[in-house]
């Protein structure tokens, strides 16, 4: 699928998809309830309003000034960009260490990633837990229903030879 390219200007109320299937174009124009509209240009306006808020600010700055606030919105952009790859390791990793312990991998949802030990402490909670509760829905499926005997009645030969009876 292919979205038509919007001339700069021009108001948006609907967006055309265009798809080619078999040799002929079919379009598909999408459109827009009156609400999410005004949302979507509600948040056009308040992107706008602080695109110009920034402009104004650095065209108030000296040239040193503006400098500097480049520098730094670079360098708070290159964390971002660095704690999200860091988040990612942490996952497949976390996700990796999951599998090794023959664990579900989707329980990388209940990790935290703030950190590698916080990732490793809720790694192990979280392992530990599946695991106590695996083990009591095991137990508990096993237990079943014990086996019951007729006070005075007549005794199996088999169960008496392995005690069950007792003596």
């Amino acid at each position: 699928m292919q979205e038509n390219e919007i001339a700069q200007g021009e108001e948006i109320i609907g967006s055309e998809t265009v798809s080619e299937n078999a040799g002929e174009t079919v379009t598909e124009e999408k459109l827009y309830t009156k609400e999410e509209f005004e949302k979507a240009l509600v948040a056009e306006r308040e992107e706008f309003a602080k695109k110009l808020a920034e402009a104004e600010k650095l065209a108030s700055m000296s040239e040193r000034e503006r400098d500097d606030h480049r520098r730094e919105t670079l360098e708070r952009s290159l964390a971002e960009r660095e704690a999200a790859v860091a988040k990612r390791e942490l996952a497949a990793e976390a996700a990796e260490k999951l599998s090794a312990a023959g664990l579900p991998k989707e329980l990388s949802a209940c990790l935290d990633y703030s950190g590698r030990d916080e990732c490793d402490r809720s790694l192990e909670i979280v392992g530990r837990a599946f695991e106590e509760s695996l083990t009591a829905a095991v137990n508990q499926r096993m237990r079943g229903i014990p086996p019951k005997f007729a006070p005075g009645g007549a005794k199996d030969a088999f169960l008496d030879g392995l005690g069950v009876y007792g003596a």
